[in-house]
């Protein structure tokens, strides 16, 4: 399980900020607290596969004329 956070900023832009943050098991939807984002983003965002041994990492896309990236990072055991 990983703990996600996702972030967004205009496309012209680097000033990204937090817009949801939550939990995430891969092959499952991501368990987030309030957002506001379309399904179709967050679908894009999660449908990664990371390794068994990635620690961390960080999917991004463009949708219109925002960027959004989802950051995970795996919680200890």
């Amino acid at each position: 399980m990983y703990k996600v956070t996702i972030q967004s900023t205009p496309a012209n832009e680097s000033d990204w900020r937090v817009v949801a943050a939550g939990t995430w098991t891969p092959g499952e939807q991501p368990q987030l607290e309030e957002h506001i984002l379309s399904a179709e983003v967050v679908e894009e965002l999660f449908n990664v596969t990371p390794s068994p041994t990635d620690k961390s990492g960080r999917n991004q896309i463009q949708c219109g004329d925002t960027l959004y990236a989802a950051v995970f990072r795996r919680l200890s055991r």
